[in-house]
């Protein structure tokens, strides 16, 4: 595993509000913009929101990565929850649309595909590890940086599904001490149905809950904690959130804007902390990271109907725990592997002053990733309330700046397309001209032959060589615009 950290590069995260101001990507201003119609898919949310969208090709720069990759071009979305920004950087497993179709693979995927012969990143290590603190947050790409974690070292699972990254939670307590802690996920066995055909109580104890487990997914693109909100299929003896929220206690004093501030700025409190054992490990939660910003309110939410008894580990998870996300060798039946380790608090994540790529054009600066103890780092920005992740990359030809949703969650690299222009551009056959096939070449040649009969023939063995020099014209002027179409239409490895 010391392999992981020899050639860990590392990115910097930071919180930031986007307020409002929606960057679209425009295609008729990048020379190097393709457009595959025929390639349409839908992203599904387990909200019941949906994208629409279509396959894209353009060079993408992630600091000094640089790439030309297949992404998605949102053109119309159902949630109101990307409204606010300019798209979604997916650094998922990759995965199926709604419908069965393929997606556009996933950032880190098509910048370390060994099949693109355009990237610059075919070198890096397909894993990466993120974590955050109150207004910011790191990407390590290649592995980890053994100073960010406490110990130096991670604790390895594997994901308990191949197509998200899935720890097994076996309890989760809240308490202002693991003493005082009350158990939330209550699961039945044959003891429980038994005394409650009886008529019996029973109080499930944490030991009892070695042998069930709860799928819990790490997902960055997930403001909050999310517990079930029912029994789970009659796993569970009582919806956790509602055990949850119940039994949420707030420090003895009175809430006040200037006690949040010193929360947020550090202060320890004595208000309920959540207690879990995640793949068999103890990991805790204080009360002052569960906090909205400025609120008194924790950030836990019960699951949506369509995410009955699913628990989802969000930002309040990554900014307690570093977590190493290795996809180097999985594939759709190999699942991928986790490292959790805690952070070191001593740890300083990379400051927003990083060395820039000037983006001339938009008049905006793209943080580079830099060298930093054999890491790459690169900055990300969280919203004003920390609940949600922000990382700027270019597209385009010269580039154009976006700041996108940072989601572990996604498998899609997308970004919401300017209407207008992408209809000029797919009217204008993406804005090149529209090469000549060999049909037309033969045309051309057929005209000339006719015309060319109007004059009298020359003897039949002096047509010879002009017929051959015709011929090897004709073939490379197919092969050349064979090429060319090639180039321009077809990217340098599959889409999926």
């Amino acid at each position: 595993m010391k392999m992981l950290r020899a050639v860990a590069a590392v990115m910097w995260v930071g919180l930031m509000a986007v307020e409002g101001k929606q960057i679209l990507y425009q295609p008729s201003k990048s020379s190097t913009f393709v457009a595959r119609e025929e390639l349409p898919f839908t992203i599904q949310y387990a909200d019941a929101n949906a994208i629409e969208a279509i396959t894209c090709f353009d060079y993408v720069q992630l600091g000094h990565y640089k790439a030309r990759v297949p992404f998605g071009c949102f053109l119309r979305a159902s949630t109101p929850l990307l409204k606010n920004v300019d798209g979604v950087a997916g650094f998922g497993i990759p995965k199926v649309g709604a419908n069965g179709e393929k997606l556009p693979m996933p950032l880190l995927w098509a910048l370390t595909d060994p099949r693109n012969v355009e990237s610059n990143a075919r070198g890096l290590k397909r894993r990466y590890t993120f974590f955050a603190s109150k207004d910011h947050g790191e990407v390590q790409l290649g592995g980890y940086d053994p100073q960010s974690v406490e110990g130096g070292e991670m604790k390895y699972f594997k994901s308990l599904s191949s197509g998200e990254f899935v720890l097994g939670v076996s309890s989760i307590r809240l308490g202002t001490s693991p003493e005082n802690a009350v158990e939330v996920l209550r699961f039945r066995d044959e003891d429980d149905k038994a005394m409650d055909e009886a008529g019996g109580e029973d109080v499930v104890q944490a030991e009892d809950n070695k042998r069930n487990v709860i799928p819990a997914v790490l997902d960055t693109g997930t403001s909050c904690l999310v517990l079930p909100s029912n029994d789970h299929g009659g796993l569970l003896k009582e919806s956790p959130f509602e055990i949850f929220v119940k039994h949420f206690r707030h420090p003895p004093s009175l809430f006040s804007a200037a006690h949040a501030k010193m929360i947020n700025e550090g202060l320890k409190s004595s208000g309920s902390n959540v207690y879990m054992t995640v793949n068999g490990e103890e990991m805790v939660l204080p009360y002052e990271s569960l906090l909205i910003t400025g609120t008194d309110k924790p950030c836990v939410r019960g699951s949506p109907p369509l995410q009955q008894g699913s628990i989802i580990l969000g930002d309040v998870f990554f900014r307690n725990y570093a977590v190493l996300f290795d996809m180097e060798h999985s594939s759709r039946v190999e699942p991928a592997t986790i490292g959790v380790a805690k952070i070191n608090a001593n740890y300083k994540i990379i400051p927003e002053s990083t060395p820039i790529i000037p983006v001339n054009e938009l008049g905006e600066p793209l943080v580079r990733m830099h060298v930093h103890r054999g890491v790459d780092k690169l900055p990300i920005e969280d919203n004003s309330q920390g609940t949600q992740y922000f990382v700027q990359l270019t597209i385009g030809t010269p580039p154009q700046l976006f700041k996108l949703a940072f989601d572990t969650g996604s498998s899609t690299l997308g970004v919401f397309v300017a209407p207008p222009t992408m209809n000029d551009v797919m009217s204008e056959e993406l804005g090149r001209p529209i090469p000549v096939v060999p049909q037309e070449l033969m045309k051309q040649e057929a005209l000339l032959q006719t015309k060319a009969r109007a004059f009298r023939a020359p003897p039949a063995t002096s047509l010879v060589p002009w017929l051959v020099l015709s011929l090897f014209g004709i073939v490379v002027v197919v092969l050349l615009v064979r090429e060319r179409r090639r180039r321009i239409v077809d990217p340098p490895y599959d889409v999926l």
